[in-house]
Formats: structure tokens, sequence, C-alpha cells
């Protein structure tokens, strides 16, 4: 029993230390918008959009210039990795805490 309340501790801690180094985050998706020509002889624009849920849950819309969205993406995807380290960490402090 002991030893199962040890390596969970362990695993607590290797979580801990992946959600600390996921460095900086953003939460929502990118899209890429294609405007038509708004005169004849321009071409299509295409711009990009990060939408995300704000506070009270409303949907919320930021423009992301063209050099900016690998580094949003980035962003993004360091979230999704520290929401599961978060996810992974609640679910082993229930174990831990039914052995206890």
């Amino acid at each position: 029993m002991q030893e199962g309340k040890k390596r969970i501790q362990q695993k607590i801690k290797r979580e801990l230390a992946r959600l600390s180094a996921t460095g900086e985050m953003l939460k929502g998706s990118v899209s890429k918008v294609v405007l038509d020509a708004g005169r004849k002889g321009e071409g299509e624009r295409v711009s990009y959009l990060l939408t995300f849920k704000g506070e009270g849950n409303k949907t919320r819309t930021v423009y992301v210039e063209k050099d900016s969205v690998a580094a949003v993406r980035r962003m993004i995807d360091n979230y999704q990795k520290a929401k599961w380290a978060l996810e992974q960490i609640v679910e082993l402090n229930v174990r831990l805490f039914k052995i206890k």
C-alpha cells in the first residue's frame, strides 16, 4: 500500500513539473478566413482569427496577424498539454485520496 502511494506521489510530481514547463498559453482555436475580392482586380484577402470562450462563457474572437499564427497555435497546443496534465493530477490525487 505504501509503495503504491509513493508511486502515485512521484507521478503527481512529474505531472506538476510538466505543467510548470508548458510556457505561454492561449485557449481557443485559430481559423483562416478568406474574403472575396472587394473590387475588380483585387485578389482575395486572407486573415486569421482566434476564437475562445471568455468571461461568462461568452464567445470572443480576436484578429491574429499572419506573422503570429504559428506562435498562437503553439500557445494553444501548450494550453492543451497543460489541461491534460492538470486532469492527470486530479485523477492521481483522487487515487491517492482513496488510499489514505
